[in-house]
């Protein structure tokens, strides 16, 4: 517990990031759009061809695992290794309207270096639904909360 206070990963074994965005738009709309672009890229459709070393894309393999609430759920595939990593979204109502959203992509299998996949996981689906183009948009991250952010 102490080393999570410091700033350091609470899981040393699985590479993850936590980014927290704040949209105008409220929680529910924000939430649906999310979801939405989920569902959108729930399919097989990469670009990456058999015998491909590199992905040529990475908004694809999703799926939508649930809501609960304010919370969404689900997983993102990478497309050449088929690694599994697991989505949380929380949406926040602020006081002063909009919507904060704190999510989390944590890698399933042993990793310590991602490469930033895991923040690309979060953000490709911010970016995929439109909100990265949100007027009141803003992102808080850095290399202690998501690995390889800055790499």
């Amino acid at each position: 517990m102490a080393l999570a206070s410091a700033g350091v990963p609470k899981d040393l074994f699985h590479a993850e990031c936590s980014v927290k965005w704040t949209v105008s738009v409220d929680c529910e709309k924000t939430q649906e759009m999310i979801v939405d672009q989920m569902n959108a890229w729930d399919n097989e459709d990469c670009g990456t061809q058999p015998g491909d070393t590199t992905p040529n894309g990475q908004k694809c393999l999703y799926k939508h695992t649930g809501n609960n609430g304010l919370t969404t759920t689900g997983t993102h595939t990478t497309p050449i290794h088929r690694y599994v990593d697991d989505l949380t979204f929380n949406f926040i109502p602020q006081d002063q309207g909009g919507c904060l959203v704190d999510a989390n992509s944590k890698s399933q299998s042993f990793s310590i270096l991602d490469f930033g996949t895991n923040y690309c996981n979060v953000f490709n689906l911010m970016d995929g639904s439109g909100l990265t183009q949100d007027s009141a948009y803003t992102e808080d991250t850095n290399d202690s909360i998501c690995t390889q952010y800055s790499s």
